[in-house]
């Protein structure tokens, strides 16, 4: 079984006058957004091996916050995921070998790809279905193929959806 973890970055500052959007880094909320999924991470899974993250520097600092988790996990940084599509996601992902890979990119993209994943059957379809894809939101994906070039519509369990709103109640 492979595990899938879509990470949209935690929330971020607006972009300041003389600075692109590419630069623009988490505010007070996004920090303390990072905590609460670093906390998580911690709980839920340490065997993270493979990290596919934006170049971004909102992307970049949600990965530094929670990346005491998955020390040893092979990061990359692709600067197709800055402005790509579902389709530039899932051609990075069927790249790797690794059973536990983990996207950290923007939406709407990190929506789409889960909505397009995700088996109508899913424990948490209907939580999705319900809700918005906000900062610092985890999808937690499983994939049953043997590998993530398989991956397609509807082919995953989507286990999981953690908004930081949540966990702020735990």
């Amino acid at each position: 079984m492979k595990r899938l973890y879509i990470i949209r970055h935690a929330k971020s500052s607006w972009a300041q006058p003389g600075s692109s959007d590419i630069d623009r880094s988490l505010n007070d909320r996004g920090n303390e957004q990072v905590k609460l999924l670093d906390a998580w991470m911690q709980r839920y899974d340490s065997k993270i091996e493979r990290v596919i993250c934006s170049p971004a520097r909102r992307t970049q600092e949600t990965l530094l916050g929670i990346r005491g988790n998955f020390s040893n996990a092979s990061i990359s940084f692709i600067d197709d995921l800055y402005n790509g599509e579902m389709d530039t996601y899932l051609f990075h992902l069927m790249e790797h070998k690794a059973d536990r890979v983990v996207i950290i990119g923007h939406n709407p993209t990190c929506d789409e790809l889960t909505r397009y994943l995700t088996s109508p059957s899913s424990p948490a379809a209907e939580k999705l279905m319900a809700n918005h894809f906000g900062t610092g939101t985890i999808a937690v994906l499983d994939f049953d193929g043997t590998c993530w070039r398989e991956i397609g519509k509807s082919s995953c369990q989507l286990v999981d959806l953690i908004s930081p709103k949540e966990l702020e109640q735990v």
